[in-house]
Parts: C-alpha cells; sequence; structure tokens
C-alpha cells in the first residue's frame, strides 16, 4: 500500500486512546451540558478530566503520557463545529501538562495526583477570570468593585473585600481537583476487575453532526489573514481600552464586517440576535446598577450604562477575533509544521485518536446517565482502554480510496470497476449505493449486495416514507441489515476484496456503517471505500490513520486505468501479508 508509514510509538498509542477518551467526554458530555445551560459546565468538565487521567496514568503508568493526551485530545477539539476553539485547546493542553508535571515531581504517589488535579482546577478557573478580563476589558474590574462595594452595604464587611470571593472560589476548586484525582486514583487501581461497559443508546447522538463540521466548506486559510488577525488582536486591545464606547463600537463593528465577508458561511454559529441582545442588555443594566449605587446621589448610572456598552462591544471584538484566528490555523502550512513536531508522532497520533474515537463514543453511556453516575459511567470505561490500545495495532487493511465530486457518478464508475475485477478474477464482495438523481441532488438511494446480487432501497428523500429519519434521508432499516451483512466479517472471508459504496458524513459522526467498519478491525480482506472528494482527508484520517493509502480519482482515471491501479495494489498487499505470516 505505497510507502510503509513510520510506526507510532507505543506511548504515543497510549496517549492516543487516552486523548481519545478524553475527547470523548468533552464532546457528548459538554454538548448536554451546554445544551442544558448547565453552570459552571467547564469546571464539571474538567474534573472528570482528572479523573480520567489519574486513572488512565495509574493502568499506564508512562512518564509523558499525560502531556501527550492532553495536546491529542486539544488538538481533537479542533473537529468541533464551534466556532471559537482556542480558549477550549488551550485549557485542555495546559490541564495534561499541569497534570504531567505534578505527576512527575511526586513520582507517581498520590500527593503528585492531588496536586495535579488541583493544579488544572485552577487553571480552568484562572483562564476563565483571564478570558473575561480579556473578553470585557478593564472596566470588568471596576464593575466587579462596584458590585463588592454594594454588597458590602447589604451585608456588612466581606473577609479581604473583593479578592474574598475569588480566594474562595479557587480553595473550592483546589478541594474538587483534588477529590477528583483521589476518585481516579481508585477507578484506576481496579480498573482490571471492572466488566465492560454496555455501549450507550444515547452515545451516538451526542456525537453525530460534530466531528462533520469540521471538514465543512468555508474560504481556503491563507497566511496573509493570520498574520493580520495576530497584529489585529493585540492592536485593538490596546486601542480599545482608550475609545469611548461609541468607538469602540466603530471598532467592533469593522471587526464584524471583516469577518463575516471572509468567514460568512463559517462563522453561521456567531449569528445569534438572540444572544448578542441578551448579552448587550445585561452589561448595560449591570453597569448601570453599579453606577448608580456607587455615586452618592445615584446620578452615575448613565456612566455605568456607557461603561456596560463598551463591554459589549469589546465582547464582540474578541469573539470574531479569535473565531477568524481559529479558521486561519488550519492553513496546510500550520498542519505541515505540527506534522513535522516529535518527528511526525503527534501528526501520527491524532490520525490514531479520530480512529479511535468511533469506539470510545459507541461505549460511552448516555448523557444524562453520565452526569448522575459519572464514577460509575468512567469505571465501566476504564476496561476498555487496552482493548482500544490493541484496535490501533490491527487497523483496517485500507487498499485505497476511490473518489469524486459529489454527484459525479461514483457509483457507477465503481460498478464497471467491479465487473473488470471479476474478469479478472478477483472475488469481489461488499455494497454499491447506486440511486435517483432528481434536480441536481440525489433523491433515492438502493443497496445493492455485491456478494449475493440482491437490491433493495436504502433511503429516500421522499416524507411520505413511514422510514425512520436521518438526516435529511428516510432510511430503510432492512436495507441496513442486508449491508451489515454484505459487510460482515463472515461474509468478508470469501472475497479478495471488499468494496463499501460510499463512506461519508455519516461514517464520519459514528453512525451509518461504522459498526461494521469496526468489526473488520484485524480482519484479512482488504478495504476500498467510495468517498466524495470533500472528505477523503478526513476518511484516511479515521479508517488508516498511519497514511500510506493511494487515491484514486475518478475525474483523472477512467474504469481501466482505475482497474489496473486496484489489481497493482492488491498484488502488492498480497505480497505484504504474505511476508507478515512468513515472520
Amino acid at each position: 500500500m505505497g510507502s510503509t508509514p513510520h510506526p507510532l510509538a507505543p506511548l504515543w498509542q497510549r496517549a492516543a486512546v487516552l486523548g481519545s477518551l478524553w475527547a470523548a467526554s468533552e464532546i457528548v458530555l459538554g454538548s448536554f451540558l451546554h445544551n442544558l445551560r448547565v453552570p459552571l459546565s467547564g469546571h464539571i468538565l474538567t474534573a472528570i478530566a482528572v479523573v480520567i487521567l489519574v486513572a488512565g496514568h495509574r493502568i499506564w503508568p508512562a512518564p509523558g503520557l499525560l502531556v501527550r493526551a492532553g495536546l491529542i485530545a486539544a488538538l481533537m477539539k479542533s473537529a468541533s463545529p464551534s466556532a471559537v476553539l482556542l480558549g477550549p485547546m488551550v485549557a485542555i493542553a495546559m490541564e495534561g501538562a499541569l497534570m504531567e508535571a505534578s505527576v512527575r515531581l511526586g513520582r507517581g504517589r498520590v500527593v503528585g495526583y492531588m496536586v495535579g488535579g488541583a493544579l488544572a482546577m485552577s487553571w480552568t478557573l484562572s483562564q476563565k477570570v483571564f478570558t473575561l478580563l480579556l473578553t470585557y476589558g478593564p472596566d470588568l474590574v471596576r464593575l466587579y468593585g462596584d458590585l463588592i462595594a454594594l454588597a458590602e452595604r447589604q451585608v456588612g464587611s466581606i473577609p479581604l473585600g473583593p479578592w474574598g470571593p475569588l480566594l474562595a472560589l479557587g480553595a473550592l476548586n483546589v478541594m474538587v481537583g483534588a477529590f477528583a484525582a483521589v476518585v481516579g486514583i481508585r477507578l484506576g487501581r481496579r480498573a482490571p476487575d471492572q466488566p465492560a461497559a454496555r455501549p450507550g443508546s444515547g452515545a451516538g447522538q451526542g456525537w453525530s453532526g460534530r466531528v462533520g463540521g469540521a471538514a465543512g466548506g468555508g474560504p481556503r486559510p491563507r497566511l496573509a489573514y493570520l498574520a493580520l488577525w495576530l497584529m489585529a488582536l493585540p492592536l485593538g486591545l490596546v486601542t480599545l481600552v482608550q475609545l469611548s464606547p461609541m468607538g469602540k463600537g466603530l471598532v467592533a463593528g469593522l471587526a464584524v464586517l471583516l469577518a463575516a465577508g471572509r468567514y460568512g458561511r463559517a462563522l453561521r454559529r456567531l449569528a445569534r440576535p438572540g444572544f448578542w441582545l441578551t448579552l448587550v442588555a445585561v452589561t448595560m443594566l449591570a453597569g448601570a446598577l453599579a453606577g448608580s449605587l456607587s455615586s452618592e446621589d445615584g446620578s452615575g448610572w448613565w456612566s455605568g450604562l456607557g461603561m456596560g456598552l463598551g463591554m459589549s462591544f469589546h465582547a464582540v471584538f474578541i469573539t470574531m477575533c479569535f473565531a477568524a484566528l481559529s479558521k486561519e490555523l488550519t492553513h496546510p502550512a500550520i498542519r505541515r509544521w505540527m506534522e513535522g513536531l516529535g518527528g511526525g508522532q503527534l501528526h501520527r497520533a491524532i490520525h490514531a485518536a479520530f480512529a479511535t474515537l468511533p469506539l470510545v463514543v459507541a461505549s460511552l453511556p448516555p448523557a444524562g446517565e453520565m452526569v448522575r453516575r459519572p464514577v460509575a459511567s468512567l469505571g465501566g470505561l476504564l476496561p476498555k482502554l487496552d482493548d482500544w490500545l490493541r484496535t490501533l495495532g490491527q487497523p483496517l487493511r485500507v487498499l485505497g480510496v476511490v473518489t469524486g465530486e459529489k454527484g459525479q457518478g461514483k457509483t457507477t464508475r465503481m460498478g464497471e470497476v467491479v465487473a473488470r475485477l471479476r474478469e479478472r478474477g478477483i472475488r469481489v464482495g461488499g455494497i454499491l449505493a447506486p440511486g435517483e438523481i432528481r434536480e441536481g441532488r440525489r433523491w433515492s438511494i438502493d443497496l445493492l449486495d455485491l456478494g449475493t446480487g440482491r437490491r433493495v432501497p436504502m433511503a429516500t428523500r421522499d416524507p411520505g416514507s413511514p422510514w425512520p429519519r436521518v438526516g435529511a434521508f428516510q432510511v430503510n432499516p432492512e436495507a441496513m441489515e442486508v449491508g451489515r451483512d454484505a459487510l460482515s466479517p463472515e461474509r468478508a472471508a470469501r472475497y479478495d476484496l471488499l468494496v463499501l459504496d460510499e463512506v461519508g458524513p455519516w461514517e464520519l459522526a459514528g453512525q451509518g456503517w461504522t459498526p461494521v467498519l469496526e468489526a473488520l478491525y484485524g480482519t484479512e480482506v482488504p478495504i476500498l471505500p467510495v468517498v466524495r472528494r470533500s472528505l477523503v482527508e478526513d476518511v484516511v484520517a479515521r479508517l488508516a490513520p498511519g497514511g500510506g493509502v493511494q487515491v484514486w480519482d475518478m475525474g483523472l482515471m477512467g474504469a481501466r486505468e482505475m482497474t489496473e491501479a486496484v489489481l497493482g495494489e492488491l498484488e502488492q498487499s498480497e505480497m505484504q501479508t504474505a511476508g507478515r505470516r512468513e515472520r
């Protein structure tokens, strides 16, 4: 299968699995907490991360594991379609680094884990305070001081004045972090004796749609724009401090116009009028109230109102800058630089973590159960760490990838290739997905079992269909069962090649044919997936994290050329398999 990729080191393999579990908790549980508007959801996620890291380190006590897991989980966070990612990514990476430093200094003793948990939780609080100051500017300090003064007039003196509430909150975070570490120690100690967790029925919903957004549209990132926003951020912060509320509004408006003009579609999740109107109303009212109560005659409400409005404009400017930077940092040059870090091990480990993620998510209990019984939920997942690790050593045999544009006729071309391969004596199994195109879009999809020749309707856009809806289609459960049988390891063993038409957004979201692909890990039969061109990179990262996979573009190759290429790759793959058997 082309050049043999450099192997992924064992430590990076373990970090990939642990980072994937961490990222899964962030994606599934984080989405659940966000949708419920749960206060301090970031602190809850950090406490769970501490439990995962400590328990994972007790199972695999290797130096460097925690900081690597933090880097991988942080970079996996970039798969989220959220418009602002830098803050959470920095927090995750720093939590892993602080845990690593404390565990090393503590030499694996309980106190090291507890200090690490306390530091990780404290970082979450510190970053939250810093983010608030960065977002709303120095006026926030004045507003906070006015509110503390108001509280003292109502309830009496507050110990340590304005510092008192912050120190109390900090002490609470330290205690929670240390307690989470103790929980992780207990879970890591007894994990090998626990039975495997039952896959949760609600996990798929939490993961659905999260990864697919990473590969979505939007403008191509450019280094010039990256430099522009990197300069605009500090210059804007310095300028905003000196401006009136009206001046801040002009700067914020310019940032919105620039970001909307370049990233309009990509930043559609920030287009939430209700949220922004509420932000403006709350900050203005808080400023007016604090200003009125802090002045002797109550005349300070007007200046307080302006202060609150200025804080809102400050928040808009910062949000636009970070949203733009999040997009431009995906530039291929930045990616190539990251690929070279650690001799390429970090890049390969991220691919491995993404390949493991569907297995992890499928094993998660429903998010509600994780909230109600977090310790038991995590305890049931830890025994699977070694199983997920073994999966990295037994990947799918991806022969190559056939690709083309959406609606270009990939299924028809693949059918021609299958016929030519069979003429050459190749036993081909798997599935094709022929369908009907109406008004430039796919209206219905059938499923063709290449092994038996059976063809059944699989999906339709017809709103009158009785089948359950999945995305834009109603999907036939019977067809899915036929496909699962056609792609099963038992059926796959009969063939020289297994075609899968196609691997797309459903599979990237942990749905569709993902369970079947998981069952094929470690099997001998080569897989030939059909993938739309825009998703090739993501699909290869999930199915073949080691890289080295051939990509055959039907826009550049005819059926005859593609058939010869597949035959050549099959021959080379068989030689490699025979060599492994001899060894």
